[in-house]
């Protein structure tokens, strides 16, 4: 019982945060490093967030699994000087996730943008943009667009159970996206 109510007040703020737009950070059990953004879309399994920089820049959405969340905390003065670094004329890309599963939001983006950051827990600091090819419940076949070093294609097998997080529409991630198109 004290488990449900914890997990039902989490959600309900978190509802409360998202209808403010209150810009908030996260702390998750697999990475040391919070994510600070507006939620997006949240439910008891998935949270969506526009990402933002210390300085006001749009990041990328990311989704992650509810159960993933340590901390929120949101309202000191570093959230507030970003929110007012936050350009209120860019409009923030739309996101719709109809599977509440992980993996199977994680399907559906796919099929929906040109590629995903796939993060995973044991280095969530590095990532690859890629596009998933293939996937079955235990691994995932990405093709991925390496970054401006190499700008090279490469094929990986990862453990589906290891990604801790995607993002979609990162600024960077599209900018390499687009130079692999342009044949570089």
């Amino acid at each position: 019982p004290a488990d449900s109510w914890a997990h039902q007040m989490l959600l309900e703020e978190l509802y409360k945060l998202a209808d403010a737009g209150e810009l908030i950070s996260v702390e998750r059990d697999c990475h040391d490093v919070e994510l600070t953004g507006l939620l997006s879309h949240v439910s008891d399994s998935l949270i969506a967030m526009h990402l933002f920089t210390n300085e006001g820049d749009f990041d990328g959405i990311a989704i992650f699994k509810f159960d993933q969340i340590e901390e929120v905390y949101w309202g000191n003065r570093e959230h507030k000087a970003i929110q007012l670094l936050i350009d209120q004329s860019v409009e923030l890309p739309h996101i719709e996730v109809a599977h509440d599963d992980f993996f199977s939001a994680i399907v559906e983006l796919n099929a929906k943008y040109p590629s995903i950051c796939v993060h995973s827990a044991h280095a969530e600091s590095r990532y690859d943009i890629a596009h998933i090819e293939d996937y079955d419940h235990d691994w995932c076949k990405i093709l991925t667009f390496s970054p401006m070093k190499s700008l090279s294609r490469t094929y990986k097998l990862i453990q589906s159970q290891s990604i801790s997080r995607i993002v979609v529409e990162s600024p960077y991630q599209n900018g390499i996206v687009r130079l692999h198109s342009q044949g570089l």
